[in-house]
C-alpha cells in the first residue's frame, strides 16, 4: 500500500486560481490541475530564486522530494502553455499555518508530520509515524559490498542497501554529501522513503538521529575501514554495538 503523502508547508495562496487561453470557451478546453504545493515550489524556486536546499527546507521536505514536486509542476505549466490548456490551482496535501491543515479540513487523520498540529514544533518531520522498513543501510565510500564503511552518515559517498527479504543489495549515491547543511536530515528522509529500518554507520548528527528515532530505525556502529560485507556479517552475528544518542555534534 502506498504511503499517505506528507503535509508540505505552503506560505502563499493565490487570489486567482484559474487561467485559460483568451477567446476560447472553457468547456472546450482540456484542463490541467496544479496543486498548491506544486505552485509553492515554482514560487520559491522560479519567482524568488532561492537555492533548492532552502526551498526544500521552507516546504519541510527533502531535496529529492522538492525536486520531484518542482519538475511535475513545471511540466504541467509547460503543457498548458504549449497545448493551450486551462490551468486550475487547487487541492494538494499542505499546511498553511495557524492550524490550517488540509488533512483536518477534509476530516483526514492528522499525522505527526503536520507542521502546525497540536503537538508539532514546526520542524521537518517527514517520515514520522511510519513503521520502519526491513532494509539495512550501510554508509560506504563505494557502491559495492567490498567498499569500505564510511562512518560519516550525512557525508558518506554511498549507501549500500541490503534487502534481507530478497537477499540482494543495491547502492545509491548520497546527494547530501555535497550540501553545506541539512545533509543528514535529507539523507535520513531518503533512506526512510526507500524502506530502511536499520542503519550501520559510525557517526550521526542530532537532527538525522531524531528523524530515525521517531521512525523506529535502529542504528549500529561499525568501525571505519571495514568493508561493508564484513560489517553486515558482524551485524547479523550481533557483534555491532547500538548507537543510542547522536555522536557527531
Amino acid at each position: 500500500m502506498a504511503r499517505e503523502p506528507k503535509c508540505r508547508r505552503v506560505e502563499f495562496t493565490p487570489k486567482v486560481t484559474e487561467f485559460k487561453p483568451a477567446g476560447t470557451i472553457t468547456t472546450c478546453l482540456e484542463e490541467v490541475v496544479i496543486k498548491l504545493e506544486e505552485l509553492e515550489s515554482v514560487r520559491l524556486k522560479d519567482l524568488l530564486g532561492l537555492e533548492q536546499e532552502e526551498c526544500a527546507e521552507r516546504m519541510g521536505v527533502s531535496r529529492p522530494t522538492f525536486q520531484r514536486i518542482l519538475i511535475e509542476s513545471r511540466g504541467k505549466i509547460a503543457a498548458a502553455l504549449i497545448e493551450g490548456q486551462t490551468i486550475r490551482i487547487e487541492g494538494g496535501c499542505y499546511c498553511l499555518g495557524q492550524e490550517q491543515c488540509r488533512k483536518t479540513e477534509h476530516s483526514q487523520k492528522r499525522r505527526g508530520d503536520c507542521f502546525y498540529g497540536e503537538h508539532s514544533n514546526g520542524e521537518n518531520t517527514e517520515g514520522d509515524d511510519e513503521k520502519p522498513g526491513s532494509k539495512i543501510a550501510i554508509c560506504a565510500n563505494g557502491d559495492s559490498l567490498s567498499a569500505s564503511v564510511d562512518g560519516r552518515f550525512g557525508r558518506c559517498a554511498y549507501f549500500v542497501l541490503w534487502d534481507a527479504e530478497k537477499g540482494s543489495f543495491d547502492a545509491i549515491s548520497n546527494s547530501g554529501s555535497e550540501l553545506k547543511k541539512a545533509a543528514g536530515t535529507g539523507a535520513a528522509q531518503e533512506l526512510l522513503r526507500r524502506g530502511v529500518g536499520t542503519l550501520i554507520c559510525n557517526r550521526i548528527g542530532p537532527k538525522a538521529f531524531t528523524v530515525f528515532q521517531k521512525a523506529g530505525v535502529k542504528i549500529y556502529s561499525a568501525g571505519e575501514g571495514l568493508d561493508t560485507e564484513t560489517a553486515l556479517k558482524q551485524y547479523k552475528a550481533g557483534e555491532l554495538s547500538s548507537i543510542e544518542t547522536a555522536n557527531n555534534i
